[in-house]
């Protein structure tokens, strides 16, 4: 082999040096963008922010020291724990969580997000973490198994709710009599003052209500409807994405999930969907 004096050593001092240049460069650029995205990013880091969904109980609220509460804060804990990072919790309103993630102010969310077609052009979702089911709420001693057993009564339903429609849509063909309140927890107190015979509602909100009644009088007669959300994260955060629905996965098997749900929507976890 020839020799041609120094040169190949000096090309190669000159690469190495762009390469830390190009590595330190790297390296602020993340750090000014807080983003991290892959999943040993955050374990260096040692510490992961998630965005939680305040303002609906019982999936995210805020107790009396301010702190995030409810089953999406439940979940963090968890993720927190597979991951062996400190948790940082951002609280966000409903309209304020997808901006906040793609501000990268989160490195992503639980919050109740139901996975649409709309919004996955903008952000990537998780397999389902929750759901929300919708059923047909009457007194133990009123016969009500389908729709029909519905025609000719008296109903109450959440105004401007999801699951209004359900009784709109079958108002004439069911001849039904529609009363609209203005939450789920007035709702709920027509049924069980007998001002309606049966209403339409999510399941976490009629069980908190029979619970803080000590009602034992109401049951669900069929479920309806079921809204799945998922864990949301940035685009490109594909390992990330991946490491979440192992998590999603293994945390269903294993119970701690159902144990979540049992505790804060009173009911076992519905089956959750996966694509």
């Amino acid at each position: 082999m020839h020799h041609n004096g120094r040169r190949p050593v000096n090309i190669l001092k000159r690469i190495k040096i762009a390469g830390v240049a190009l590595a330190l460069g790297a390296g602020m650029l993340a750090a000014s963008q807080a983003s991290a995205q892959t999943v040993t990013d955050i374990i260096k880091r040692g510490s992961v922010k998630i965005g939680v969904l305040i303002g609906a109980p019982p999936y995210g609220s805020v107790d009396s020291q301010g702190n995030a509460i409810g089953y999406d804060a439940d979940v963090i804990a968890l993720i927190g724990k597979y991951l062996g990072v400190k948790v940082e919790m951002v609280q966000l309103t409903p309209p304020a969580r997808i901006p906040a993630l793609e501000a990268n102010k989160v490195d992503f969310l639980v919050a109740t997000l139901a996975p649409t077609p709309e919004r996955a052009k903008a952000v990537m979702f998780s397999i389902p973490y929750s759901a929300f089911q919708t059923g047909i709420y009457a007194k133990k001693n009123v016969a009500i198994k389908t729709w029909d057993d519905l025609k000719g009564r008296k109903v109450g339903v959440n105004r401007g709710s999801s699951v209004e429609r359900e009784f709109t849509s079958r108002e004439k063909e069911l001849n039904l009599t529609i009363l609209r309140f203005e939450d789920d927890a007035t709702t709920m107190q027509a049924l069980f003052s007998g001002q309606v015979e049966a209403i339409a509602g999510p399941d976490a909100q009629a069980n908190a209500a029979m619970k803080a009644r000590g009602e034992t009088e109401t049951e669900l007669k069929f479920v309806f409807g079921v809204q799945p959300n998922s864990m949301t994260m940035r685009k490109d955060a594909w390992e990330l994405r991946q490491w979440l629905n192992n998590f999603i996965y293994y945390v269903k098997q294993n119970g701690e999930l159902d144990a979540i749900a049992q505790k804060w929507v009173g009911s076992p976890l519905p089956p959750l969907p996966t694509f």
